[in-house]
């Protein structure tokens, strides 16, 4: 009698264990070494040539094959099967989100700012007409969503302008990035009119927190102000939270915040080694954001792509004020071309950014020895950005698991 993993299942070996993932549960299975080496001689060999039922020691084994019985996981064959192989989703290289950077000018001072904005001459080197071709030409490699970004993007004289073209190019999602303080009333019609969402950031549920990280007195309640008549205008609206030492003290203020505004709550992010947030005296003392963790989540589509495409990266690209193309706003030293020597089609087709897109968790440190790969989000600049050495393939942040030994850190 033979033994074979159902055709939605697949068995993913790591160091020391292995897991099974199911797709028609969703499930992720930690199995251990044993149950490893035997779903493989299972490919090959009997059951009856590779167990005794006599033996006590096999019967635990034995017992493991019924469990995945039961659970549908895998099946008896009197003849040997054919084995069934993990093929690889056929890479779709369109280009699908962009984040255009149109300014580095801001009228806050955020201690832990990426972009390293703040009040400043206009020295921003992009002409309008580029961002408007820019936007066509994103449109025409297939990308479906664009993010308007800065600095403080409302501060741009043509950010309409952008918006228009965005939405007469068929865009299905225009998102403007903004600290909100400078919204109007005009600004809210004019969401309503082109279908924009809204993102913006709070750091507090209170004045003197918020302030105190955007060096901006009065911009909470600005903030807060405008966040309220987005939502009262039925715009579609995110808010995201930084925690750093100013406000470390805030996380369960913030979610408690959005719960009463009716937004989407999640917890706050820790702040980014990036721009003003290389700064190690930013960092939280107490605060940290939950470890990766089971249970995972798996389906066929993620698990084929997970093993061609970066689980993040694929598909998405950001343009600083400067003309830098780069993978993430976040990934500011992987710069793959600038839109004012190079079109985009072909800084897109460029291998750098093809090997960027392409980059595994197969070629991650410890990553690429854990069976939970290809169930695992993964944040190259965030894994760079805590690394002493900054190593682009530095190990992914907030993983509690060790693949070597099995198993999870004690929080």
């Amino acid at each position: 009698m033979y033994y074979q993993l159902n055709g939605h299942c697949q068995l993913v070996e790591g160091k020391l264990r292995g897991a099974i993932y199911d797709f028609h549960t969703g499930k992720v299975y930690s199995v251990n070494r044993g149950a490893v080496d035997l779903l493989n001689a299972c490919r090959e060999h009997t059951l009856e040539d590779l167990l005794d039922v006599s033996d006590p020691d096999d019967q635990v084994y034995l017992n493991f094959i019924d469990q995945l019985t039961a659970k549908g996981i895998g099946a008896f064959y009197i003849k040997q099967p054919q084995p069934i192989t993990s093929t690889a989703a056929a890479t779709n290289d369109k280009l699908d989100f962009l984040w255009l950077e149109l300014t580095s000018c801001c009228n806050n001072k955020c201690l832990h700012c990426y972009a390293a904005s703040g009040p400043c001459v206009n020295q921003d080197k992009i002409p309008h007409e580029r961002w408007l071709s820019l936007i066509s030409e994103a449109r025409q490699a297939g990308a479906t969503a664009i993010q308007l970004i800065g600095g403080e993007p409302l501060l741009y004289p043509g950010w309409r302008d952008l918006v228009k073209k965005a939405h007469a190019e068929g865009f299905e999602l225009i998102e403007i990035f903004t600290n909100a303080t400078l919204i109007d009333d005009e600004c809210i019609q004019f969401f309503k009119d082109y279908k924009v969402s809204i993102a913006t950031t709070i750091y507090a549920d209170n004045a003197a927190v918020h302030d105190r990280v955007t060096l901006q007195p009065g911009s909470f309640d600005k903030t807060l102000q405008a966040i309220k008549k987005i939502l009262a205008a039925d715009i579609p609206l995110r808010i995201a939270s930084i925690i750093m030492k100013a406000n470390e003290d805030q996380a369960e203020n913030i979610m408690s915040l959005c719960a009463e505004l009716g937004v989407e709550v999640n917890p706050p992010d820790v702040v980014r080694p990036t721009g003003r947030g290389d700064d190690k005296d930013l960092l939280p003392q107490a605060y940290k954001k939950p470890p990766v963790k089971p249970p995972f989540h798996t389906d066929q589509f993620s698990f084929e792509a997970a093993q061609t495409n970066n689980s993040c990266l694929h598909g998405k690209l950001a343009i600083t004020a400067d003309g830098n193309v780069i993978p993430c706003i976040f990934a500011r030293s992987q710069i793959y071309g600038n839109i004012l020597t190079a079109s985009l089609a072909d800084i897109l087709n460029g291998q750098p950014l093809q090997q960027c897109w392409h980059l595994t968790k197969d070629s991650i440190e410890k990553c690429k020895d854990c069976e939970y790969r290809y169930a695992c989000h993964d944040c190259r600049p965030l894994a760079q950005g805590t690394d002493p050495a900054h190593n682009w393939l530095a190990c992914s942040a907030n993983c509690s698991y060790n693949p070597y030994t099995g198993k999870w850190e004690e929080e």
